[in-house]
């Protein structure tokens, strides 16, 4: 019995896009009307696809629980953005984002995962307290 020659694989194009980012966002504040009288999740949507050409969004049962630096517990329900970060840049400028979103929230912080790292991005000044 004769073995047939295995058929070569095709070719493929496969494109890099980074690091993954996670983010998690408080559920309940999206719907919320920022300061510039658009819903949270709307300007979060903008700023993903203009940013980064795109994401992916993970809601339903997620959920945390946490306690600060004082010890004090909390809870929250939150919904998960994933975007693909390219350049150290592109992270700085993603930082700056969640940082601002998080003070219009009246969040403390942010919960990001980038690659391995796990890490909190705590709420900006507001700009008017920046510059006194």
């Amino acid at each position: 019995m004769k073995r047939e020659r295995p058929k070569p694989l095709p070719d493929l194009k496969r494109e890099t896009l980074g690091q993954v980012a996670v983010v998690l966002l408080p559920i309940e504040k999206l719907k919320v009307k920022s300061p510039r009288g658009v819903p949270f999740e709307r300007e979060i949507h903008d700023f993903l696809v203009t940013s980064f050409n795109g994401y992916t969004v993970s809601s339903g049962n997620i959920s945390g629980h946490w306690k600060d630096d004082t010890g004090h517990d909390h809870y929250g329900e939150h919904r998960q953005y994933k975007v693909a970060v390219a350049a150290q840049e592109a992270i700085h400028c993603f930082e700056v984002f969640l940082a601002g979103i998080a003070a219009e929230m009246q969040e403390e912080c942010i919960y990001i995962e980038i690659g391995r790292e796990i890490y909190l991005i705590y709420a900006s000044a507001p700009k008017s307290e920046q510059t006194q």
